[in-house]
This record gives structure tokens, C-alpha cells and sequence, in this order.
């Protein structure tokens, strides 16, 4: 029989500081709003800045997790370059350059090389953007048959952000590779998105609808220590944006 022990939680200060950092920001974006008045040609570019910008992250290695007890808790704060938005339109924008968001993310192994993750993120923590996202993984290569871990992926993220001013979803398919360094473990992937969403009248008074379709590249690493570190930097056509997680694994 084999008994799974669980670790000891560490030192919480590494929570605190990403708490608190996300409790400053709050302060800030409480009167965060999106360009007025934008032309149907700029729909596009707040759709790829912000829709795009805030999908479901990998933010793991193609190494699946065991069954039992395979699973990881962690809390994610996505960092998204608002760019040019404040340019657009009227110039009524009011937006930091980097819009976070933070969200709780849940993963879990199935076995058969199968995984799933879910992250939720409500848009009253900083009045921005709130996700719901499901992401699944299916590890077909080990490392141990080749000189990496493969894997394929498949997200869906329904969006609605800037007191509903901003609703929208993403869909992605994608591959990512990542090498075993034991407490290091990097990986790069490559997926193709889609993202559509829908935006009010004041927003965009020609066109209130609109689809863009990009690939996305994207690398980062895990950092295996009593208490997860995972960072990813992701470019959706040209534009980047990161994520940053602690997390717990069991």
C-alpha cells in the first residue's frame, strides 16, 4: 500500500506579499475604465489586448500529475499591458499600464496522462476583468522516451470585465514541450487562439462585435520549493503579456 504524505505549509509570507500587492493595486483601479467612442478597426485591438490577454494559461510543465493525490492549488495574477487602449477613441480611458488579474487556480491529475485545470476570477476584487476557465492536458510523449515531456492542450475562458462594459470568450488548441531540471522545470508552448467578445455602445458605437484569431507563443518554468513558483510570458500576435503563481501542490 502506498501512503501519500502531504508537506508541511511554509511560511506564509510569500502569500502576504502577493495578497497585499493585489490589495494595493485595488485602490488604483477602482475608477479604471475602457476608451469611449472607439472605431471598428480598434475593436480589434481591445479584443486581442484584453480578451486575448486574460485566457486560461498553461502555467505548468507538460508533465501530468498522478491521480492520488495530484493536485495543485495556487493563486495567479495575470498582468496585462493596456498598450495603446488609453490612445483610442476619446481619450476618456482611465487604465494603469498593467491591468491585473487575479484568480484561483485549481489543477488536478486523471490518470492516463489526463489533466484539468479550473480558474476563477471575480471582476469586484479590482473591478477589471473576471474569468471562468477550464483547461485540459494530455501528456502523449514522456521525457523518460525522449529528450522532453510533450503534451496537448485545449482552453475555454468566458470573460466579462469593466462593469460589464466588456464581455467575451477565448478558445484555444495548442502544443507545449518542457524539460525535467528537477527543481526546475521550463517549458514553451504554441497554440492557436481564438477570441470574440462584445462590447456596449459608448465603447464602440459603429461595431459592438468582433472575432480575432492569433497564435500565441508563450514560455515560462516552474520552480519546485516547498511552496510553487510558476511564471509564463505569453505573446498573442505581437503583444505580451505575463502571469505569475504561487501555488501548493499535494
Amino acid at each position: 500500500m502506498t501512503i501519500y504524505k502531504i508537506k508541511k505549509i511554509p511560511n506564509r509570507k510569500l502569500w502576504n506579499i502577493l495578497l497585499g500587492a493585489v490589495a494595493f493595486t485595488t485602490q488604483t483601479l477602482s475608477a479604471a475604465r475602457l476608451p469611449r467612442g472607439i472605431s471598428a478597426d480598434d475593436l480589434g485591438t481591445l479584443i486581442q489586448t484584453l480578451g486575448m490577454g486574460n485566457a486560461t494559461r498553461v502555467m505548468r510543465s507538460a508533465e501530468a500529475y498522478p491521480t492520488l493525490p495530484g493536485l495543485k492549488i495556487s493563486l495567479e495574477t495575470a498582468l496585462v499591458p493596456s498598450g495603446s487602449l488609453s490612445e483610442l477613441g476619446n481619450n476618456s480611458a482611465s487604465l494603469p499600464v498593467l491591468i491585473p488579474s487575479p484568480k484561483l487556480n485549481i489543477t488536478k491529475g486523471l490518470g492516463r496522462g489526463l489533466e484539468a485545470s479550473l480558474n476563477i476570477s471575480t471582476e469586484s476584487i479590482l473591478d477589471t476583468m473576471g474569468t471562468v476557465g477550464f483547461l485540459g492536458k494530455w501528456t502523449y510523449l514522456e521525457e523518460k522516451d525522449s529528450f522532453a515531456t510533450a503534451a496537448l492542450f485545449l482552453s475555454f475562458t468566458k470573460l466579462s470585465g469593466f462593469k460589464e462594459s466588456f464581455k467575451g470568450s477565448d478558445f484555444e488548441l495548442g502544443v507545449l514541450a518542457s524539460k525535467d531540471f528537477v527543481r526546475l522545470k521550463p517549458f514553451v508552448g504554441l497554440g492557436l487562439l481564438l477570441a470574440n467578445a462584445t462590447v456596449t455602445k459608448t465603447i464602440s458605437p459603429q461595431v459592438q462585435n468582433g472575432t480575432v484569431l492569433r497564435p500565441h507563443l508563450f514560455l515560462g518554468g516552474e520552480i519546485e520549493l516547498p511552496m510553487n513558483i510558476t511564471f509564463q510570458i505569453d505573446f498573442a500576435g505581437l503583444s505580451p503579456s505575463g502571469s505569475f503563481s504561487l501555488g501548493y501542490q499535494f
